[in-house]
This record gives C-alpha cells, sequence and structure tokens, in this order.
C-alpha cells in the first residue's frame, strides 16, 4: 500500500498535472503520461498545458478557463480534448489554484469522458424522444377534447379540419366522408389537395411530396378519409404519420358517435312529429296555431304537448300539456297522456270530468303523475269557451278591442293529485276575432325572472303582436312562433293559439247567460 505522497500521486486512477502560473506543466503523474499516448515525463514537463490540447481546446483554455482561474481560482468539470498518439481524448477538466512554498500553482485533475460524453448523448436523445412523445400526446389529447365537444358529422368534420392545422402540424388538410351512396363528399382544403387513390385507402400512408392519407375506419367500415399537406416552411417539421394514425382512429370515433346520434335525433324528431303532426284542426270558423321547442335540443324532443281535434262537429277540443321531466322519458309519457286525453274527451263530458277521467288513468297506470294540463272545449257556432286547469298556467285572453286578461278560473292540482275539492270548470264568452292563447311553463318561466313578470311579458307581447299599432294583422302562426323564440331555452316550450272568427250566439240561454256572468 503507497504510503508517501509520491507513491499516491502516481497510483490514483486520476490524471493529475501540477502546473506554475503561467500554465507550465511543473509535473505528471502516470495516469496522466498514459491518457496521453504514454509519453514521457521529459516530453511533458516544461510545456505549456494549452499545447496538450486539441486546438479548441487551447482556445478555450487561453480565453476561458485560465482567466477563470485567475479570477476565482478554480474551475470544476470542464469539457476538453486532449492531443494523444491516437488522436482526440475527451476530458473533464477541473483545477484549483494555491499558494505553494510562496508561488502560485494550479493543479489539475483530468477524468476520462467517452464513457460520460456517450451517456450524456444518450441522456439528450432520451430526452429529446420524451419531448416528442409530450407534445404527441398533448396532440391527441387536444384533439380528442375538440372532438368530443361536438355533435353531427359536420361539427366533427370542421373540428377535424381545424385540429389538423393548429394542433398536428399541417399546413393544410382537407376531408372526404363517405355519404349514404358511397360517394366521398369534400371538406376543405385548397385545391391543389388530391383526394385518397384507391390504393392509400388501406392504411396510413405518406405520400412523395410528404402529404399522409389517413384513412378513418371503425371495425372496418371506411367513414371518410383525412389528406394533410405539411407545412412548407423550411424549419417545419415532417408530419409524424403515428400521431395522424391515433388521431385518425379518434376522429373515425367520434364520426361513427355522431353518425349514431344524428339516427338518434331523426328517431326522435320523428317521434315528436308524429304524435304532434296533424294535430291542429281546420275549420273556417277558427283559426289554430301552434309551436314547440324542446329543452333537450339534442333530442329534439320533450314532454310539452298541444292537440286540437273534435269532440262533436261544432265542438273543439283544445289542450296544452306538461309532463314532469326532460328528454325521451318524458316525450314517451307525453305521447301516452295526450293519446288517454283523446280517449276520455266527448261531447257529453265537460272539462272537468275530462280531467276527473285522466285522473283515474294516471292512477291505474303511473304515466303522468304531477303532469299539468289546460283543457278547453269551444262551441264553433256560438264561441263559448269551456276551459279546465289541471296545476297549469292561466290561458291568456286576447279581446279583438285590445284589451286582456288571464283566465284565472277553474283551477285545480295536477294530474293524479287528489283532493277533497273536485275538479272545476268555467266558460267565457268569445266575441268575433277574440284570440285565446295557452302555453306551458317554459314560456314565463326563467332564472331571472320571476313567474309574475314572465306573465306581464307574454301578456303585453301578445297584445302588442296582436292588436297594437306596428302588426294588427299579424297571423296567430308568426305569433306563436315570437313568443317561443322569445322564451329562454332550458325548458320546452310549447304555445297554441286559436282565433275564433264565427258568428257570436244571438240568443244565450239561461245556462250561458250564467255561465258568462260568473
Amino acid at each position: 500500500m503507497p504510503t508517501s505522497r509520491e507513491e499516491r500521486w502516481n497510483v490514483v486512477p486520476v490524471a493529475l498535472l501540477m502546473l506554475d502560473a503561467d500554465s507550465h506543466v511543473l509535473d505528471a503523474n502516470a495516469e496522466f503520461l498514459g491518457l496521453v499516448g504514454g509519453a514521457s515525463a521529459v516530453e511533458v514537463v516544461g510545456r505549456r498545458l494549452s499545447e496538450l490540447l486539441t486546438v479548441g481546446g487551447r482556445i478555450f483554455w487561453d480565453t476561458h478557463i485560465a482567466p477563470l482561474l485567475r479570477v476565482d481560482g478554480r474551475v470544476d468539470e470542464v469539457a476538453v480534448e486532449l492531443r494523444t498518439h491516437d488522436g482526440r481524448e475527451p476530458v473533464l477538466l477541473s483545477a484549483v489554484e494555491r499558494v505553494c512554498e510562496d508561488h502560485h500553482v494550479i493543479e489539475v485533475a483530468m477524468f476520462r469522458a467517452r464513457e460520460r460524453a456517450r451517456f450524456e448523448h444518450e441522456l439528450v436523445g432520451a430526452r429529446r424522444a420524451a419531448e416528442a412523445s409530450e407534445r404527441r400526446v398533448r396532440a391527441l389529447h387536444s384533439t380528442a377534447a375538440d372532438l368530443a365537444s361536438v355533435a353531427g358529422r359536420d361539427g366533427v368534420a370542421w373540428v377535424l379540419l381545424r385540429a389538423a392545422v393548429s394542433t398536428l402540424g399541417a399546413g393544410d388538410a382537407a376531408l372526404w366522408l363517405v355519404e349514404d351512396d358511397a360517394a366521398l363528399r369534400r371538406w376543405g382544403g385548397a385545391e391543389g389537395i388530391v383526394g385518397p387513390a384507391p390504393e392509400e385507402l388501406t392504411g396510413t400512408s405518406t405520400r412523395s411530396a410528404g402529404a399522409v392519407v389517413v384513412p378513418l375506419r371503425v371495425a372496418g367500415a371506411l367513414l371518410g378519409v383525412l389528406v394533410l399537406e405539411p407545412r412548407r416552411a423550411a424549419s417545419a417539421d415532417p408530419l409524424d404519420p403515428v400521431v395522424l394514425a391515433a388521431a385518425g382512429q379518434q376522429a373515425a370515433l367520434a364520426l361513427a358517435r355522431a353518425a349514431l346520434h344524428e339516427q338518434s335525433v331523426s328517431v326522435a324528431a320523428e317521434l315528436q312529429r308524429a304524435m304532434l303532426d296533424g294535430a291542429l284542426t281546420l275549420d273556417p270558423r277558427v283559426e289554430v296555431a301552434a309551436e314547440y321547442r324542446p329543452g333537450v335540443h339534442e333530442l329534439q324532443v320533450g314532454g310539452d304537448w298541444y292537440d286540437s281535434y273534435r269532440v262533436a262537429p261544432g265542438r273543439l277540443a283544445l289542450s296544452v300539456g306538461d309532463v314532469v321531466g326532460r328528454g325521451l322519458g318524458a316525450a314517451t309519457a307525453m305521447g301516452q297522456l295526450r293519446t288517454a286525453s283523446r280517449a276520455v274527451a266527448d261531447s257529453r263530458a265537460g272539462p272537468e270530468q275530462v280531467l276527473d277521467r285522466l285522473d283515474r288513468f294516471v292512477e291505474n297506470t303511473g304515466t303522468g303523475f304531477m303532469a299539468s294540463l289546460v283543457y278547453a272545449q269551444l262551441d264553433l257556432d256560438e264561441g263559448l269557451l269551456h276551459y279546465a286547469c289541471a296545476g297549469h298556467l292561466p290561458p291568456l285572453h286576447v279581446r279583438a278591442d285590445g284589451t286582456s286578461a288571464f283566465l284565472w278560473d277553474a283551477r285545480s292540482t295536477p294530474l293524479g293529485v287528489r283532493t277533497a275539492e273536485p275538479r272545476a270548470s268555467a266558460a267565457v264568452q268569445l266575441a268575433r276575432g277574440d284570440v285565446v292563447v295557452l302555453y306551458t311553463d317554459g314560456i314565463v318561466e326563467s332564472r331571472d325572472r320571476d313567474l309574475q313578470s314572465g306573465l306581464e311579458v307574454l301578456l303585453g307581447a301578445a297584445t302588442d303582436a296582436l292588436v297594437g299599432t306596428v302588426d294588427p294583422a299579424l297571423g296567430l302562426g308568426a305569433l306563436a312562433e315570437r313568443l317561443v323564440a322569445d322564451a329562454p331555452e332550458h325548458d320546452d316550450s310549447c304555445v297554441l293559439a286559436l282565433r275564433w272568427s264565427g258568428e257570436p250566439a244571438r240568443e244565450a240561454g239561461p245556462d250561458v247567460a250564467a255561465q258568462r256572468a260568473k
């Protein structure tokens, strides 16, 4: 075991040098001599250290390392290259300036850096790969989030084209979607983007000019093809086929989901039309118009309904109802309750009796509990309107002379809710040109106003539209459309408007006179 300093100097596995203040070599250990190719001490001692470095190392020593030593007294792990008999040898150099016997000396240590340089190179490569992978994940996550935010094939198409340019690195992009007749319909992109060839529909492929073709498939079915042109700037990165293939899978799933959604909307809308179409009775003595807007726009169905039908040749039934809930479930219950209301109505039953019969239907089936309903019967010849409200908002009576009022009589609990009080009805005599508006709560209720304010807004809007100076001849269809369009969008909205244009009764019997006076 070496005991003296000189012995330890020569056996440590580190290249050591002793320099004077001007960087001349005073001493070198055996490890250093072996590092430079087995040179003798005579060949090294007396030379400036910079002469033992490569040209780049010599410049770096003179301009950076030596000045740092004079200022700071040390440098640590500086990468330089030694000149050896076998070529260049990368080393990490550390040096400390000390005072020894009134002289300034510089002690230098060097470590081989080949393995470290390889490690750092691999580390840099791994870091770059990790950064590239992170960019890929971010791009795919952003694309997936954008695709998930839209419904319908049109929305998916435009989001995908935008993501191709903003997120996936394309300079331009065009999309071809497969239509029902198997033809490809083009979306976006400059005219110079050529459509996909048949051989490009099997998998992601790159064209000679750098464009990438991505077929969009789900379960083997081709839904579309995306063609992306690379950016032409000299510093632009090439398109990444791996990322584009993954984005294509996301887009294909979004297109399949959009197609299923559109099919669901079509079925739901057809169901709603089947339940409401044909609900308006045509008769020269009356004008009837209705408008409906669902609160769940994605399905285009809801629980509100309107209806008009004859219960006798000269008597017209009118109803507007609202089932508790939203969406397809509410629409199904609405259809059952609406059908039941037609089934239990007849010319011998007044509005209060129809509500009694509907109560029994709700109790027996469990359908439509707590639903609200306004039901009315109009004598087409006499203009006498009988009505009853089961938990529903009052009808609005807009008279031809410009006055208006809500019909607050004949009110009772919602359907299925029995009390000791029997159902009641009331009557109002219409004059030629009078309008009655039935509606659901979506027309008047809002998060930012109370019910009373909503009713006042409805009364003013209907009165101004029908008898105001701006448009006194406004049709009922336009009125219904306007009231629904102005209603808040968070709930179903329904309006049924009727204008009586028949001859009023010339002579009323005692029962009618009593009902008028009520």
